[in-house]
């Protein structure tokens, strides 16, 4: 088997366990996001489902892709919208996450997982725009002599092409993501010491997103936060630049509610402290430790609406890895400080 049929074959085996719970999340997040009818929808998700995870589990990688592209064929064929089926994928993609953060336990296992599941929708969104332009190719040579209808039809599929690269694009935006997540893991596994720590993970974080500023924040023992903070060139900052005060603003938020806070346009949230000049949206994540919060991730962009759904749970991932990392920083310090 290659390699990504191995990690796909252990990815399915931590999803196995879940898979009830797993389908009932990819309806009801298939439900919410699509944008026409679609019928006995649970029964496609459980049908789709089980063939997923059995061919994976069994290793048959190449098998599952090639019954898939005669499947989008005969689909074309027929004249059928791919647009729920990718819906479907990008959704199914989201919905296995948080099992697989249950399942693995280390960042780099997750990353791996992560990484072939995206790696694996790729090619199946690859085989969906192949089939449906082949079949373009031969309608647009009927279209020649068919005349003004079917060069309506043409046009038609040229809005589906394109909406079929629209969902590689975002895609390609998640394998990024995680692409992100393995590297912040890779590089912070080995930092002991608590304060560099933070101040890597900002750095490391704003410059792989891009973020006009990202800060790292812990509570001390007085309830006062205490961290580091990374922003581009030439971004400003109203304190200096160890972050260090009372948890207000949007961090406070998140820090009493014990959940993501995401605020599309920081000019219409009454919580919002202003520190960054130019910032127009925010996202905060609370650092959770044994169902205690323990500080924060303040990421900031001159983009209004930079945050969506596939960043908070990029951002969650990445908060879970940190809580451990500084534990055991923590711990190192203090052991070696004993030994002193």
């Amino acid at each position: 088997m290659t390699p990504l049929a191995v990690t796909l074959q252990r990815t399915a085996a931590h999803l196995e366990p879940h898979r009830q719970e797993l389908l009932d999340a990819w309806v009801r997040a298939l439900s919410e996001a699509a944008d026409e009818t679609m019928t006995d929808i649970r029964a496609f998700c459980a049908r789709t489902l089980d063939g997923l995870l059995g061919r994976l589990a069994r290793g048959e990688l190449e098998a599952l892709l090639h019954v898939e592209a005669e499947e989008a064929a005969a689909a074309a064929r027929r004249g059928a919208s791919f647009h729920t089926l990718v819906l479907a994928i990008r959704v199914l993609d989201r919905c296995c996450l948080p099992f697989l953060r249950r399942a693995c336990g280390d960042g780099e296992g997750l990353a791996e997982c992560l990484l072939a599941l995206d790696e694996l929708g790729d090619r199946r969104l690859e085989i969906l725009i192949r089939a449906q332009e082949e079949e373009a190719g031969r309608r647009l040579h009927e279209a020649e002599e068919q005349g003004a209808q079917a060069a309506e039809r043409a046009r038609e599929l040229a809005r589906l092409n394109e909406a079929l690269r629209r969902s590689e694009a975002q895609s390609q935006h998640r394998a990024e993501q995680i692409g992100m997540l393995a590297s912040v893991a890779h590089r912070l596994a080995g930092v002991l010491d608590p304060e560099r720590l933070m101040q890597d993970a900002a750095d490391l974080i704003q410059a792989r997103m891009n973020h006009t500023f990202v800060a790292v924040v812990v509570l001390d023992d007085e309830g006062v936060l205490v961290g580091r903070w990374a922003g581009r060139p030439g971004v400003g900052r109203r304190s200096a630049g160890r972050t260090q005060g009372p948890a207000g603003g949007v961090i406070g938020r998140a820090l009493r509610k014990r959940a993501p806070q995401v605020v599309g346009d920081v000019g219409q949230d009454p919580d919002y402290y202003p520190d960054v000049g130019g910032t127009r949206s925010e996202m905060v994540i609370p650092l959770m430790e044994d169902g205690a919060v323990v500080g924060a991730m303040d990421f900031q962009s001159e983009k209004p609406a930079a945050f969506g759904l596939d960043d908070v749970a990029v951002g969650e991932t990445i908060a879970e890895f940190l809580v451990v990392a500084l534990r055991n920083a923590r711990l190192f310090a203090e052991t070696r400080q004993r030994s002193s």
